[in-house]
């Protein structure tokens, strides 16, 4: 086989679960029903409803492992895992687009009120010229002058704006406020109300909201309150075989937002690392049809389109959040005394319930004209499977404020999130693997919606039972916007990738169908392996020997080596690539590497002597400065610098 340099690769692995885990399950149960950690609603919020497979259709057959089973039983925590941000009231807060200063609240900072002095500086973002920039075009802000608070109401005509409260020198509360200008849609709110007057309903808002690193089963077992109300007490559709397309947020991402594969990005807006701005994101689709747009991310530095990457040189969307989150960041973040990579609280509210907020009152402003919205949250779930458990809380509040706001008669709600844990012990087992690649995705329509249109409901519900991708989630989007389900979808061009969540996908459906690379599809058709089966070994050497080669680019980087295999799976081709696909085997390999102690997991083809790889190598544990000698996203997985090699000892004179 010819190699490629800088190829990019990835792994697959399957058991079914057995009738035994059921039964074990079911005893489990009865002997837990009354655990005092889960008084409110108990285990019976896990839903209980495991069955041998996700989905079992002629096309792709899921392994459905319960959320405690016992290989991934220890990932559920006995109580949600708490903090809190701040024990004292704000002393200052939004209404409208007013300020309010609240200086009887000044003795819980330890001050007189007459000792309290607060004031505001206007956020600005610091632009650059979009024939001449840097990474940093999209990481810059600007403060203004400070301005003195003296009434209990301000009236505030900036986007965003941080408090700060002093006394005498010391500094006693600091935050940052945003304010959703009216001049930054007022166009488009007039053109709205010119051309349909009262018919809100004619077009219905999207509102996306994420969380980084969750999977359904991590949702079911750690997130049970958030799962148990939007399926039973709202009724929203659970999309529960939606499989990633890609490793990280970015691509995945890029699938649902642009309707593009990996390489077909580099292809058409980055062929190097560069501004996304020219990218085809599916909200310029809705901003030209009138909506507005709106974008905002609890962590700017590990941003959808932020990390180790550009993000944009003109604010993309009608109201952007990140300058505001830049500052406060750099102003407000902590985690509330806890040591961790996390981002948990900004200022006194926790760093989701910011994102949660500044939701709510995107809604609440914009109930008279449609807007697509696309939230996300990183900083509380992205690095350990456990903490899923601190967002459910959190995630309840929310969305009861949202159903009880109204504001979803007129809003398509897609509750989703981007991948499972892609790294920790919970990737050592084959369920997490599985987990990994199915995140949560729920849809919540209106609730005059399935009366209406009776027809796409009976598809959507059908689809909540087939394989589904990022793909099918981007032209679903587009056919909202053409409200394609009022017409049958006579009109709607095909789509390069995916299919409308309104019209029925066919139960034969396979990965490949779904433009689902083999390494990142959990249809089941693999069997498990000893570790010591020479496949194995053979194969892992294929996979470090492609690292290695891609990694000739990068003199800093030393040649790794597999030291150990851990597990892997034998399996046959699922679809015919080849005439020859019978003699065509898949192997899905996890092995470590030295220096560095990496684990990695790859899925490789191989036909007799020839491997070749399916998609990215993934890396399953945290790499941390290992890779601090190249700027490079893709390589700074498995690069492992040569200058942390222990020096030797020079010889001792005699």
């Amino acid at each position: 086989m010819v190699k490629t340099k800088g190829h990019r690769m990835v792994l697959l692995s399957g058991v079914v679960t057995s009738a035994i885990m059921l039964l074990f399950h079911q005893t489990f149960l009865s002997r837990n029903k009354n655990a005092a950690e889960f008084q409110e609603c108990g285990l019976d919020c896990l839903r209980h409803d495991t069955k041998p497979f996700i989905l079992q259709t002629p096309g792709c057959s899921i392994p459905d492992f319960d959320p405690l089973h016992p290989s991934v039983a220890r990932f559920r925590v006995k109580r949600p895992k708490k903090y809190t941000c701040s024990r004292r009231r704000p002393l200052t807060e939004v209404r409208g687009l007013s300020l309010l200063l609240h200086r009887d609240r000044a003795e819980e900072y330890g001050v007189a009120e007459d000792g309290l002095s607060c004031v505001y500086q206007g956020i600005v973002r610091v632009e650059q010229d979009p024939k001449n920039f840097t990474m940093d075009c999209d990481k810059k802000f600007g403060l203004k002058k400070k301005v003195l608070l003296r009434d209990a109401v301000t009236p505030i005509d900036e986007d965003g704006v941080l408090v700060s409260c002093h006394s005498n020198v010391k500094k006693l509360y600091e935050t940052v406020h945003y304010f959703l200008q009216p001049r930054r849609s007022e166009a488009k709110r007039k053109r709205f109300q010119e051309k349909h007057g009262d018919h809100r309903q004619d077009m219905l808002s999207v509102l996306i909201m994420g969380i980084d690193s969750v999977s359904r089963a991590n949702m079911r077992r750690n997130m049970p309150k958030t799962f148990h109300f939007l399926k039973d007490e709202l009724g929203a559709l659970d999309f529960q075989a939606f499989n990633k397309v890609a490793d990280n947020t970015n691509p995945n991402m890029a699938a649902s937002l642009m309707g593009l594969t990996e390489k077909e990005l580099t292809e058409t807006c980055q062929p190097k690392r560069t501004k996304f701005d020219d990218c085809p994101l599916i909200w310029k689709n809705f901003s030209d049809a009138g909506y507005i747009t709106v974008y905002g991310e609890d962590d700017p530095y590990s941003g959808s389109f932020h990390y180790n990457r550009y993000g944009f040189v003109k604010e993309p969307t009608d109201y952007y959040n990140r300058p505001y989150m830049l500052v406060s960041h750099s102003y407000t973040k902590h985690n509330a005394g806890l040591s961790g990579s996390f981002v948990l609280c900004l200022g006194g509210e926790k760093s989701i319930s910011v994102i949660h907020d500044y939701s709510l009152a995107v809604a609440n402003t914009f109930r008279d004209t449609p807007y697509i919205s696309y939230y996300w949250n990183t900083g509380i779930t992205h690095d350990q499977v456990e903490w899923a458990s601190a967002t459910d809380l959190p995630s309840l509040e929310y969305l009861r404020k949202l159903n009880e706001s109204g504001v979803l008669d007129h809003t398509i709600l897609f509750f989703i999130s981007d991948h499972g844990i892609r790294f920790g012990d919970i990737r050592l087992t084959y369920a997490g693997l599985l987990e990994e690649r199915l995140p949560y995705f729920f849809v919540l329509f209106p609730p005059w919606f399935k009366e209406k249109y009776p027809e796409a409901w009976k598809n959507l519900n059908t689809n909540t039972q087939r394989l589904v991708s990022n793909f099918d989630f981007h032209v679903t989007l587009g056919d909202i916007l053409a409200r394609a389900y009022e017409n049958n979808f006579t009109s709607m061009p095909t789509m390069p990738h995916g299919q409308s969540l309104f019209q029925e996908i066919p139960d034969n459906r396979n990965c490949e169908d779904a433009t689902i690379p083999e390494h990142y599809c959990t249809c089941e058709r693999s069997k498990q392996v000893e570790a010591n089966h020479p496949r194995l070994r053979k194969a892992a050497e294929f996979v470090v020997n492609q690292l290695n080669y891609g990694m000739e680019a990068f003199p800093g980087c030393i040649k790794l080596h597999v030291a150990d295999v851990v597990r892997g799976r034998l399996g046959q081709n699922r679809k015919g690539v080849r005439p020859d696909e019978a003699k065509t085997k898949t192997i899905s390999v996890v092995f470590t590497t030295l220096p560095g102690n990496a684990n990695m997991e790859a899925t490789v083809r191989q036909y007799e002597d020839n491997f070749e790889l399916t998609a990215d190598v993934s890396r399953i544990n945290k790499y941390g400065n290992q890779s601090h000698c190249i700027s490079d996203p893709f390589y700074a997985r498995y690069c492992y610098c040569r200058d942390l090699l222990p020096s030797e000892s020079p010889p001792v004179s005699m």
